[in-house]
């Protein structure tokens, strides 16, 4: 077995295999000399034994050729080292020398046994087998050498001892030699294999060593460079090792840290306790991470990041620590808090002036709004109306810009918060078209929408910005078209489970926008060119608003246009669906009767409310200040007449509109009254803050007087919230929640027809217009409606009798029919009523009424048994006092009714407070009587129980009554203001 077998055996490292070939021949070079020295002086031994055996010349034949062998081994192996032989070639030379000796000795003796007797023989055979003994060791290198000697040297002796002779002891002789060479063998392979094995463990050891040193080596170096602080502690907390980046950090050399405790190096004496604590977690097995004050030599305290662990694989409890300098770390955080609490408090006086600047202007916007809104329900001479019409339409111009402005301020202040709250999806892009209608119609531009039915349709998210966004972009679409269409589309492009992708296009065959134009559009004040501004008018905030919008709804506006062909706009936006069905509509109630308590700081905005709801029948009071208006409520619930409604303004000095409102929901007394919030200047989050208030609506200033009846109605007509479950009314939820009526307006005036189209479809309503009776009547005949305006003298057919033919069709028997007229006689509405008409209305009407009569009828077939028994019999006042001759004084007499009935039902409802009957006795009296004259016998009937309870001493069942005579007073109240409004318009 050779050196390349033995390694090619073991198969380890062949770096540690060459040691060990390396080692195998110097072991075989080391015991040359002996060896060679050996072989010589043996042979002269051997020849001193044979000297007169054999013949003189065999003699010194066999000595010559040992000594030969010997010095030519001698003469390659001093030569070895001049001579850059490999190992290879070097343990080759080593094989042929070895087997040249090995011949010398071996046929030597072959030569020499036949001539010798069997002792010499015997001495010679104990002479070989010492030589093979010895070259087990001195061979031990290298298998092949010693087997090359081996077989050299006992080869050749069977055939010179059977020379001798045949007998028995001859054979034995030969036996043994033969076992001698394989125990020689076996013992030469196990010593070859303890050797290698020996050099091969020497060879890993060392190598061990150096590995075990170079990592050490490196370790050091690593915690030397390393730019962390780095300190080893023992059990006693005593420092045994530490790093230059430590020396630098604290200051200290490590000859004076090794050896001392680490609290007095360190550790500021305030936090010793907190130290100790510390290492108690590190010796639990803890890794401890905290950022603390440190101290440095010259006594300066340092912030830094302690990570500390016990040394698992140390047996004496040594720690680790790293400490790592975060002063300037600390130093920037403090720097970026201080930036952050300026640029807080720089958006707070921000927002703070947004809100003072909104409230500031539109409080008298409100007022010019307000009184321009009021001044047009009167008589205006022609050049009057236009005048004040003018400055309405150019008052909301300028809110409109206003608004834009703040609105763009609050995005770029990052203060507008966008709402999420379930609204119709559908209903908000046909809703914000329809608005702008009026405007297409009047370019006559083509305005459609296609909103197919995988839309989805109750969808959350934030509808008023939504609307917001459409009406630029269609508005603007408008503005720039001067023939051919505008195209509002919104269509789904991705579901995903309870979500919905849907994209808006605006596509418009205007005038273009050029590719240098399209850069800069989404730009703020930015037109395309600036002779726009000139043509067209504009801030050139739109588009940068609806961009910005859109973004944080996220989406993206993109535009593609070409110029002379047209522009579209697109934008995507994902809508978490919301489960249910259509949006419901929100009942409403009459107003009349109702208590009112308006708290506002600002007389203007009072007296606006005062007269836009007194006229509704409300029985109007006035606080100037919260605290007034607290005790107000107050008051009025212990009289046990509690307000039905408190109007509250957001903006008043000393106590806010939710101060106030937190202090009425915090009073037991006054859970029944319902709150309403008007604000000039809405902030983020007063949404979800009405909310937790329990506030059932929120509306901004100006307000129009139809929103703002509808909106008190829809309070009314639900009940007062607990905190944090008021569904919040908002003049997006009123429109949403309105109906969008089908109607035919049959009237052959255009001016009259372009009035009424645009307070319709400004309402959200659809319209056809048909110019005669006829028409109107195919128009029923062919499409579905859901009511009829019919004006009363049209050509080829008029009003009644086109009604008469609607009432014989199928659809049309139960169709509500309203007319319209300019007479303004007594007796008018009867006239319509009897000729099969549903309802009436005056020219010319305002928008509110004509709202109430269309709303109050569309929704469902006139009721024909109600109107044979009205709350008031109308009818038969006039026929009596056309009887005394004083008829001109009907709508006098009814009007003045109608003037004072809050104020006799608020009488009443004080007299019930208190704890004498007289007082409730003769305002039921009185009451009644006014009730009874005009014919309103249903009331004077239940005033009258009311006055024989109080005069019989009952109060309780007098006022009992009490809400009966209520509900039965404001349906007499709802009656006549419908039915005086062509004698008050007149």
């Amino acid at each position: 077995m050779t050196v390349d077998s033995v390694v090619r055996g073991t198969g380890p490292d062949p770096r540690v295999e060459a040691e060990v070939r390396g080692a195998a021949l110097g072991q075989l070079l080391a015991g040359g000399p002996l060896a060679e020295s050996v072989h010589v002086v043996l042979v002269l031994v051997v020849a001193a034994l044979v000297w007169n055996s054999l013949p003189l010349a065999r003699t010194f034949g066999w000595v010559g050729a040992v000594t030969a062998a010997a010095a030519l081994r001698t003469w390659w192996r001093l030569g070895l080292g001049r001579r850059a032989a490999t190992p290879e070639q070097a343990l080759r030379g080593v094989r042929l020398t070895v087997a040249g000796v090995g011949l010398a000795w071996g046929f030597g003796a072959a030569a020499a046994i036949p001539e010798l007797g069997v002792d010499q023989a015997a001495l010679i055979l104990v002479v070989l087998a010492g030589i093979v003994a010895g070259a087990t060791g001195t061979l031990v290198g290298d298998r092949r050498s010693f087997r090359y000697l081996l077989i050299t040297s006992l080869a050749p002796l069977p055939f010179g001892i059977l020379l001798q002779g045949h007998s028995r002891i001859h054979w034995i002789a030969i036996l043994l030699i033969a076992l001698f060479a394989w125990g020689m063998d076996r013992v030469h392979r196990r010593a070859h294999r303890t050797f290698a094995e020996r050099v091969r463990a020497a060879a890993l050891l060392e190598r061990s060593t150096q590995e075990l040193a170079r990592q050490h080596a490196y370790l050091d170096a690593l915690i030397a460079s390393t730019p962390v602080a780095i300190a080893v502690l023992d059990d006693r907390r005593s420092v045994r090792s530490v790093n230059a980046a430590f020396e630098a950090l604290f200051g200290y050399s490590a000859a004076e840290v090794v050896g001392a405790g680490i609290d007095g190096l360190i550790v500021p004496e305030a936090l010793r306790s907190e130290s100790t604590e510390l290492e108690t977690r590190v010796r639990r097995g803890e890794t401890v991470r905290v950022e603390i004050e440190r101290m440095r030599k010259d006594g300066r305290r340092i912030q830094v990041r302690l990570s500390a662990a016990a040394v698992k694989a140390a047996a004496d409890g040594a720690l680790v620590a790293l400490y790592e300098d975060i002063s300037d770390r600390k130093a920037a955080e403090a720097a970026m808090r201080e930036a952050r609490d300026l640029a807080e408090r720089v958006a707070r006086a921000r927002s703070a002036f947004l809100a003072n600047m909104s409230h500031e202007i539109r409080t008298p916007m409100n007022a010019v709004l307000g009184f321009v809104e009021l001044v047009l329900d009167t008589e205006l001479a022609p050049e009057q109306r236009r005048a004040l019409e003018l400055v309405r339409t150019s008052s909301e111009a300028l809110l409109t810009i206003l608004n834009d402005i703040l609105d763009y301020s609050k995005i770029e202040a990052e203060h507008l918060e966008l709402e999420s709250i379930p609204f119709d999806l559908p209903k908000v892009v046909h809703a914000t078209a329809t608005l702008l209608a009026v405007r297409a119609r009047e370019k006559h531009l083509e305005l459609t929408v296609d909103v197919p039915p995988e839309v989805p349709q109750m969808v959350r998210g934030d509808p008023t910005r939504v609307r917001q966004v459409l009406m630029n972009l269609i508005g603007n679409a408008i503005k720039f078209t001067e023939q051919g269409e505008v195209d509002v589309s919104a269509s789904v492009i991705a579901r995903d489970g309870d979500e919905a992708a849907v994209q808006f296009r605006v596509r418009d065959t205007g005038i273009g926008i050029s590719a240098e134009q399209r850069g800069t559009i989404f730009q703020e004040f930015t037109q395309a060119d600036a002779s726009m501004t000139r043509r067209y008018g504009g801030t050139g905030l739109g588009l940068a608003i609806s961009r910005r919008l859109v973004a944080l709804m996220g989406g993206e506006l993109a535009v593609t246009s070409e110029v002379g062909r047209g522009s579209e706009f697109t934008f995507a936006l994902t809508f978490p669906l919301e489960a249910g069905g259509q949006a419901t509509a929100r009942a409403t109630v009459s107003l009349g009767g109702r208590r009112l308590l308006v708290v506002d700081d600002n007389e203007t905005n009072r007296r606006i409310v005062r007269d836009m709801l007194g006229a509704e029948g409300m029985a109007v009071h006035e606080a100037p200040r919260a605290d007034a208006g607290l005790e107000a409520l107050r008051r009025a619930a212990r009289a046990g007449a509690p307000y039905d409604l408190a109007i509250l303004d957001a903006q008043m000095p000393d106590q806010d509109g939710f101060e106030l409102a937190t202090a009425v929901r915090a009073d037991r007394a006054l859970t029944e009254t319902r709150l309403l919030i008007l604000t000039s200047a809405g902030q983020r989050g007063d949404g979800e803050r009405c909310r937790q208030l329990g506030i059932q609506a929120y509306l901004t200033k100006p307000i129009a007087r139809a929103d703002l009846v509808e909106a008190v109605g829809t309070v009314l007509a639900g009940t007062a919230s607990a905190p944090g479950t008021a569904d919040l009314v908002t003049r997006h939820s009123i429109a949403e929640s309105r109906h969008a009526l089908r109607i035919l307006l049959a009237e052959d005036n255009p001016v009259n027809q372009q009035v009424a189209t645009a307070m319709l479809l400004k309402r959200g309503h659809h319209v056809d217009v048909v110019s005669n009776g006829r028409e109107a009547v195919d128009a029923v005949a062919r499409e579905r409606y859901e009511v009829v305006l019919m004006d009363i003298q049209m050509p080829e057919m008029d009003g009644f009798e086109a009604t008469e033919k609607i009432r014989a069709l199928s659809q049309g028997r139960t169709l509500p029919i309203i007319a319209l007229t300019a007479h303004a006689l007594s007796g008018e509405r009867e006239r319509c009523l009897a000729r099969g008409m549903s309802g009436y209305l005056a020219k010319p009407f305002k928008a509110h009424d004509l709202f109430a009569a269309v709303e109050g009828r569309g929704a469902q077939a006139p009721d024909t048994e109600a109107a044979s028994s009205p709350a008031v019999d109308l009818a038969g006042f006039r026929r009596s006092m056309e009887e005394a001759g004083a008829a001109e004084a009907v709508d006098g007499i009814l009007e003045t009714f109608v003037a004072t009935l809050p104020q006799r039902l608020e009488a009443l409802v004080a007299a019930a407070g208190g704890t004498e009957a007289e007082p409730l006795e003769r305002a039921a009296h009185a009451f009644k009587s006014a009730a009874g004259t005009i014919g309103a016998s249903h009331l004077a009937a239940l005033l009258e129980d009311m006055e024989r309870a109080a005069r019989d001493g009952d109060l309780a069942g007098a006022r009992n009554k009490l809400e009966h005579v209520r509900g039965e007073a404001r349906a007499a109240l709802d009656y006549l203001r419908t039915a005086t409004k062509g004698g008050k318009d007149g």
